[in-house]
């Protein structure tokens, strides 16, 4: 199955989040054995979260994403198509700019299915996978 990884799952790995870190490292374990996609915007997002809200210096994350990220999963480009679907996306479902972003990646790549916490996946066609 070919997998998109949202920001959410990726930070629960590097802020160590008590309570849920070891449920999505079992599940990133688990997922290794799929085709694992992400886009450029899912590692902005991780690298400007992990500063703002968990206090993570970027170098960390940095690190973080070139040792545990990039061996393992894809990262796909986000340009023109992807723009024009989601600017659909943003008026179809309301979703925020770079969630519609992410979905056109996923409509546009043709992946399955996409790990994250955000609900707001459950109102469109594409499965929603959560520890």
């Amino acid at each position: 199955m070919k997998i998109f990884l949202d920001a959410s799952f990726l930070l629960y790995i590097l802020a160590k989040t008590p309570g849920i870190t070891d449920k999505v490292l079992k599940l990133y374990s688990d997922l290794l054995s799929q085709e694992l996609y992400t886009d450029s915007l899912v590692l902005d997002e991780v690298i400007y979260v992990a500063k703002k809200k968990y206090r993570i210096p970027p170098e960390l994350s940095i690190e973080f994403i070139d040792e545990f990220v990039l061996p393992y999963v894809q990262v796909l480009s986000i340009g023109i198509r992807e723009y024009l679907k989601a600017r659909d996306i943003i008026l179809e479902y309301n979703f925020n700019p770079s969630d519609a972003l992410h979905l056109a990646v996923i409509e546009n790549y043709g992946l399955q299915a996409i790990v994250t916490e955000d609900e707001d996946f459950d109102r469109v066609p594409v499965k929603r996978i959560w520890v």
